[in-house]
């Protein structure tokens, strides 16, 4: 976005814009060489300059011989006023949308889909911000590492963090490391995250770096089951943590085949314990 488009974002019309781009940059001057420089019609600079002047973001002086001078007010003093307009402004839409949301119904639950990386990196930030209590985590490298300073930033606070790590090698205290087996490896390409905030609001689905899409939902059913599957899978690892992995991931993986009916797990985990 340009100066002259976000001087109209202030309230300004492209003609005032441009007559207002143009005293600044060309200091006290004529109608006529305002005219020249900004590219406004002759029949309508004189109107522009005196909008200006009625405005207060420009000053307007008789010469002896008639002439009038146009000059803008001093930058400083514009950027403060705007920035004292945004921030009554800011206020005011915070105060009086918030109200209208508090008074609003109850909504009804409900599933929505969150675009894009951007986006769903936003709406991470926004829930982890937001959470009081606590913070349940399913989570992958190299999206963890983009939220890290954040959850490290909470993590200062009393919120607990808990969760799972994939492919992370020291993750923040309260997320564990997903045991590292062929099946597993067979999912770095479909990277997912599940973010739970006080068991309140939950936002899951494709990691953020494949630029997909994400859903976000404050359905109690939802979050039940997603929170119930991070706890099953920090259950898992912890009790293969206290075995030996490669018997029960011998035992484990061929009993997810025939729970699910179909084939999930690589041959090379078949090859390797076949020989």
């Amino acid at each position: 976005m340009n100066l002259l488009e976000t001087l109209q974002l202030v309230g300004l019309t492209q003609y005032e814009s441009k007559a207002f781009i143009a005293l600044v940059s060309a200091g006290s001057n004529t109608p006529f060489q305002i005219s020249k420089i900004s590219g406004i019609p002759r029949a309508r600079v004189y109107d522009t300059l005196d909008t200006l002047v009625d405005k207060g973001l420009a000053m307007r002086e008789a010469m002896n011989d008639g002439t009038k001078i146009y000059r803008s007010i001093p930058i400083e003093v514009f950027l403060e006023r705007q920035k004292q307009k945004w921030s009554i402004s800011y206020k005011t839409m915070e105060t009086e949308l918030k109200s209208l949301e508090t008074q609003s119904a109850k909504p009804e639950n409900y599933v929505s889909t969150v675009r894009g990386s951007g986006s769903i990196l936003s709406y991470c930030k926004t829930l982890i911000s937001q959470a009081e209590q606590q913070i349940l985590l399913s989570i992958w490298n190299p999206m963890y590492h983009q939220l890290l300073p954040i959850l490290e930033e909470k993590a200062k606070s009393d919120c607990r963090i808990r969760g799972i790590a994939f492919e992370i090698d020291d993750p923040i205290s309260g997320l564990i490391v997903h045991r590292k087996n062929d099946y597993m490896s067979s999912l770095a390409s479909n990277k997912w995250f599940i973010l739970s905030a006080d068991s309140k609001k939950l936002l899951y689905g494709h990691a953020a770096e494949k630029d997909e899409n994400a859903f976000y939902t404050d359905d109690s059913v939802h979050i039940f089951l997603l929170e119930d599957y991070i706890w099953h899978d920090v259950l898992v690892n912890r009790l293969v943590e206290k075995g030996e992995q490669n018997q029960l991931d011998h035992w484990i993986l061929p009993e997810m085949e025939k729970f699910f009916g179909k084939k999930m797990i690589p041959e090379s985990f078949w090859k390797r314990h076949t020989e």
